[in-house]
């Protein structure tokens, strides 16, 4: 039996893709990838993941139609959902929390940030946070990013 977290990442670009993946793996989480919502969906009624990773801007149906899909159905219903995205406008945090998602990261998302809002969220449950008034949904932009 698995005693890391099962990680279910659904994002379209297979180089962020691949680069987070290998991010979550190190920071002790096992990840499942997919590049649509609609493989997102199926993929998480399959694995029951212990949390999703969604992009929003999504070929297809987005990452919001996903996170309330999740929500509809019993398997997944439980399964904390955070967006991980570059896309931002006035109603994404209202929309966010319509679709039930848990937190939104904004991308550029350092490694360390996104394990840690992950762990965070696995901590306090989703039950817990899903409880929260709507005001209260996890919304972490990125820190400024180092020099180069």
């Amino acid at each position: 039996m698995h005693t890391e977290p099962l990680v279910l990442l659904v994002e379209d670009d297979p180089v962020a893709r691949e680069g987070y993946a290998e991010f979550l793996e190190t920071g002790g989480f096992r990840v499942a990838q997919c590049g649509s919502a609609e493989e997102g969906y199926s993929r998480s009624v399959e694995l029951v993941p212990d949390i999703v990773v969604t992009d929003i801007a999504l070929p297809g149906r987005d990452g919001f139609t996903l996170a309330a899909d999740l929500r509809v159905e019993s398997r997944t219903r439980a399964i904390p959902v955070v967006a991980m995205t570059a896309y931002w406008a006035s109603d994404v945090h209202e929309r966010a929390d319509r679709a039930g998602m848990t937190a939104i990261l904004m991308k550029p998302c350092q490694p360390d940030h996104l394990i840690a809002e992950l762990n965070r969220v696995l901590q306090r449950g989703h039950a817990a946070l899903a409880a929260q008034p709507s005001s209260k949904l996890h919304l972490t932009r990125p820190s400024r990013l180092p020099e180069a």
